[in-house]
């Protein structure tokens, strides 16, 4: 029986691209040999074969009418395929540091989609621990690092969807990008409008977002500033008169006079009549002086 397998777009971007170098001797060896290494399939719910690895092997296998044979693998969901794949990915030997990020990052995100951002419960009442905490400990790394490296996936991510070419560039170290630029378009939203066209372009387009993010955040050290400027003013008009209004201070001494005045009446009290005296005098260099 023949099989149809499906290329499924959602995981293709677990697979790096081989270079034309290393495609082509692949291809060689596969003619001389036959394809050796069984194809990785996933059966889904719908009954379709979905490929999950081999994307290589498959193209060239097709390409020249060469036999295979394929390996069933059984997955819950589309979230595990791509869990599975990505621990496929980091079991390579030659991948490099940016390569490692990505596909930590690419983990990350399938696995906190799997447990809405926790790991599965290790015992009744134990607090689940968080997904980056998980992938922290069994990579050896900081939880601040799988953060990173999801954050650097999601914005590779974006690149991809403009121009897949500069993705695997970028990945396969043929295009030098630091990866601080790379991050900075993460949580951009509407990426289309990005519409990367090299790596020149997308160096300008980080420097403009980065000098845009700077003057966001100077704009916002600075009204910070101002509010709390306007703030100690608001203390001190409520605490002490010469920063009110000549109106509020002559409101406030008069209300001071009628307190004084009661308690030495009331009380017959010599040193009321003394704080009275003085709060004529201030109400008078209110009235004349200022």
């Amino acid at each position: 029986m023949t099989v149809t397998i499906k290329q499924e777009e959602a995981l293709k971007k677990y697979i790096i691209p081989l270079s034309k170098e290393e495609f082509n001797l692949l291809e060689q060896n596969i003619l001389k040999d036959g394809c050796l290494d069984p194809l990785r399939v996933w059966v889904n719910q719908k009954g379709e074969h979905v490929l999950v690895d081999g994307h290589n092997r498959l193209n060239i296998c097709e390409k020249h009418g060469i036999d295979f044979e394929i390996k069933q693998m059984s997955f819950e969901s589309l979230e595990d395929a791509k869990i599975w794949m990505a621990n496929n990915q980091l079991g390579r030997r030659n991948l490099t540091p940016d390569q490692v990020s990505y596909y930590r990052g690419l983990k990350y995100e399938s696995l906190k989609k799997n447990n809405k951002g926790y790991a599965q419960v290790k015992s009744a009442g134990q607090n689940e621990p968080w997904t980056y905490e998980v992938l922290a400990e069994e990579f050896k790394v900081s939880a601040s690092t799988i953060k990173r490296d999801a954050k650097f996936a999601k914005a590779l991510d974006k690149i991809g969807q403009t121009n897949a070419a500069l993705k695997y560039d970028i990945l396969s170290g043929a295009t030098k990008v630091k990866k601080a630029d790379i991050m900075l378009f993460a949580d951009i939203d509407d990426y289309k409008k990005l519409n990367f066209k090299n790596e020149a372009d997308l160096y300008n387009k980080a420097n403009r977002l980065r000098n845009k993010m700077l003057t966001e955040i100077e704009g916002q050290l600075k009204q910070t500033e101002i509010d709390r400027i306007e703030r100690a003013k608001e203390e001190l008009q409520a605490t002490d008169p010469m920063f009110n209004t000549k109106d509020a201070r002559i409101n406030r001494i008069k209300g001071q006079i009628l307190s004084a005045m009661n308690k030495a009446i009331q009380h017959n009290d010599a040193k009321a009549f003394q704080e009275l005296e003085g709060l004529i005098k201030k109400l008078h260099t209110v009235l004349f002086d200022d």
